[in-house]
């Protein structure tokens, strides 16, 4: 559309009453908590110290050039990131304008839209073509939402030092015009805006605030209720979908990491703009749920690595804007004020400023608690879930996941019935993730790898059974998003025994795959261990069924003897994942189980795992069919059975002694298990028998049934009853 079109848009607007009168600022920042903050500096040093950071970008780019380069470069670039930051730099000095009242702050930000203003309308889409939906600035047309999301904020603040006359021009030359391309550029960015995703949650959030600043209330009800305003689809449509009832989003912690700035950020705009709505209530307080839930998904401060995933911690920008707006419109939340404290950082904002005030206001700051929980998935809460278990409230405490939960739409991965565990604040049993280089230039331009989908998203990449080298639902999304597994029962009310229990019946047609995994914190181990039972069920043999633990750390023994390959590597396979693993060494063992230790940190680890003539133990690497270097080169230890149909592995994970190599200490660097026995395996229970170093004997058995029934099993002359999901027994050995 050109420039005429969009003034006579405008001017029916105006005239049907179509627009809505607006205080300026009432975006995110508004005229009390300019108030609040200006009365405010020098009280509060950490939110002096926000302050200050933002004066720093806002006072630079007062003195440099102003460039709006021609788009050409992908994630990285010079082009990309340059306009990346002129919407940080106008979003800066839109606030430190209304703060200190310095023109100069406006008038950069008048400068640069009208920049942009000049350019926008001619540009075709962007030169870049690694995405489907291509922007006009950025290589993607998400990148041109997060543009416009910061600078809305921008425009709200000067919106009144500009005149009429120049506001018509950029608004008829810039934000409408990239409006419309957001939300109906194309068939593509169409779909997108009314979709339920991450992308659509920023296309909404963008087009629905600069909407409020304008006071266009087509734009705002487009945001709010989809391109029909009939709320089939946009920003409310995607609280009801993305979300479970648990706060848990559907594309996993990283994504939801991402998507909560958007969320929050519009909502509290929502709420500035149409209280009315009583945004943070809706779905009974979904958002202030979700950022709860994205806190609980980390583990010192880093966000879980499950689904695509790269390193993030709480103090990304999304996370401190999630807090700061969660306390705000939650202020009896007062645990926040721990994730605070380690982010150190706040917004300069109403809810940044009202949050440092309490901040320093409370004494006696509580910790905010982590434990153990489960989070259903799906917009009714039926499509899996999420388990996380910890052994206490510390934040360094032995922690596992356990992945149940629906695809996760574009950014999902086939691992059905995957764990991780960290533990003495380190990682240990670990996800890949993404295959990507956020905004390296170099590398495939900033975006995920082909890597990504031959390695990352493979079921092999992960802690979890692979057949036949095939990944579950042959690594097809439309077929995975159909199916989840089924949560048998979760039990997390007795420390000394946590556990879930789900079963997977679709990943491989006619199998059965049900894994049982518990955290048993008991006086028998030094530390806590993990006991994973992991059945599998199938109407044909199997040439091969793999069980792989990456691990971070450093080999340190086997009890099997192996071959290790000095001169030659080899892919494991040539497809599927397995194109990527280097086979460094493989081995058998005689002995009915098999110990793998490796030291990470000040402590060591151990897998002891059944064994028998039809395994084979290998040690892997990843790094295999990568010419560009993407991968990073991750050890497993996998258990192989080949030609196998139903079998039922077992293993125990186990922490254990010290490592401390600054004083040159090295104690307890043995398993303390010597012998480990499956005693019983059938459709009603599983029973294990663990006989550790010092002659004590544990049974644990599990039911592999949902319900409470009542379960036998006979051992050594005695019948043990239990009834519920398990049994711990110490044995007094004779």
């Amino acid at each position: 559309m050109n420039f005429r079109k969009y003034i006579s848009i405008f001017l029916f607007l105006s005239a049907t009453g179509l627009i809505m009168a607006a205080t300026h600022p009432g975006l995110f920042l508004t005229p009390k908590g300019v108030k609040e903050i200006r009365s405010s500096l020098g009280k509060y040093p950490l939110f002096d110290q926000s302050y200050n950071e933002l004066k720093k970008i806002a006072d630079e780019a007062l003195v440099a050039e102003i460039v709006v380069p021609q788009p050409k470069d992908g994630g990285g670039g010079y082009t990309h990131e340059k306009h990346k930051k002129n919407y940080y730099e106008m979003n800066a000095a839109g606030i430190l304008f209304q703060i200190t009242k310095d023109k100069r702050y406006a008038l950069f930000v008048k400068d640069m839209l009208f920049a942009y203003a000049a350019i926008y309308p001619d540009l075709g889409l962007h030169p870049a073509t690694k995405s489907a939906t291509p922007g006009k600035i950025f290589w993607q047309a998400l990148n041109e939402a997060v543009w416009l999301v910061h600078t809305s904020m921008a425009y709200d603040c000067v919106y009144d030092f500009i005149s009429e006359k120049d506001r018509k021009y950029i608004e008829a030359n810039l934000f409408y015009p990239m409006c419309e391309f957001i939300s109906n550029g194309n068939p593509e960015n169409y779909k997108v805006f009314n979709k339920m995703h991450n992308h659509g949650t920023w296309a909404t959030a963008a087009v629905g605030m600069i909407g409020y600043v304008m006071g266009d209330k087509n734009l705002t009800d487009m945001a709010l209720y989809g391109s029909g305003k009939d709320g089939k689809t946009g920003f409310i449509r995607q609280l009801d979908v993305l979300f479970s009832p648990d706060g848990y989003f559907t594309e996993g912690p990283y994504y939801q990491r991402y998507a909560i700035w958007p969320f929050m950020t519009f909502a509290q705009v929502v709420q500035h703009q149409q209280p009315e709505l009583k945004i943070f209530e809706y779905r009974d307080g979904i958002l202030l749920k979700a950022v709860d839930k994205l806190l609980q998904s980390s583990y010192k401060g880093e966000i879980f690595y499950l689904n695509d995933a790269l390193r993030k911690t709480f103090k990304t920008q999304e996370i401190v804007y999630a807090v700061n707006i969660a306390y705000k419109n939650n202020p009896k939340n007062k645990s926040l004020f721990d994730i605070v404290g380690q982010q150190g950082d706040f917004i300069v904002s109403d809810a940044g400023i009202t949050t440092a005030k309490a901040f320093y206001r409370e004494k006696n700051k509580p910790y905010y608690t982590y434990k153990s929980l489960f989070m259903r998935d799906g917009q009714n809460g039926t499509e899996g879930g999420i388990a996380i278990v910890r052994n206490s409230n510390t934040p360094d405490a032995t922690c596992l996941t356990y992945k149940a939960t629906s695809h996760g739409l574009s950014h999902g991965h086939y691992d059905k019935l995957s764990i991780t565990l960290h533990d003495n604040g380190n990682a240990v049993l670990t996800d890949y993730g993404a295959v990507r280089f956020l905004n390296i230039e170099p590398k495939y331009g900033g975006h995920y790898t082909k890597e990504n989908y031959s390695w990352g998203m493979q079921t092999i990449a992960h802690n979890t059974v692979t057949i036949n080298e095939t990944s579950h639902f042959e690594a097809k999304i439309d077929v995975s998003s159909e199916f989840h597994p089924e949560i048998l029962y979760h039990d997390f009310s007795n420390k000394e025994v946590q556990l879930i229990s789900a079963l997977e019946k679709n990943a491989y047609p006619g199998t059965e795959m049900q894994r049982t995994t518990a955290m048993l914190n008991h006086a028998a181990f030094e530390f806590p261990v993990v006991v994973d039972i992991f059945r599998v069920k199938s109407p044909q043999v199997n040439r091969t069924v793999d069980l792989p633990f990456y691990y971070q750390g450093h080999m340190v023994s086997a009890d099997f003897n192996y071959q290790k390959n000095t001169v030659e590597l080899k892919p494991l396979g040539d497809k599927n994942g397995y194109q990527h693993l280097w086979l460094e060494a493989n081995g058998k063992t005689d002995k009915p189980q098999a110990c793998f230790t490796w030291v990470k940190g000040d402590r060591f680890y151990s897998i002891t795992t059944l064994t028998d003539a039809s395994s084979e133990l290998m040690m892997t690497r990843t790094g295999a069919g990568d010419p560009n270097f993407n991968l990073r080169q991750d050890p497993a230890f996998m258990i192989r059975r080949h030609n196998t149909a139903n079998h039922t592995f077992v293993s125990i994970v186990e922490p254990h002694g010290l490592y401390d190599i600054s004083k040159e200490v090295t104690v307890g660097y043995r398993s303390n298990i010597v012998s480990l026995k499956l005693l019983a395996d059938n459709e009603m229970i599983s029973v294990v028998e663990i006989v550790t170093a010092d002659n004590k004997t544990l049974l644990f058995a599990v039911n592999n049934q949902t319900g409470k029934s009542e379960n036998k099993f006979d051992y050594r002359g005695e019948q043990y009853v239990f009834t519920g999901n398990y049994l711990l027994k110490l044995i007094t050995n004779k």
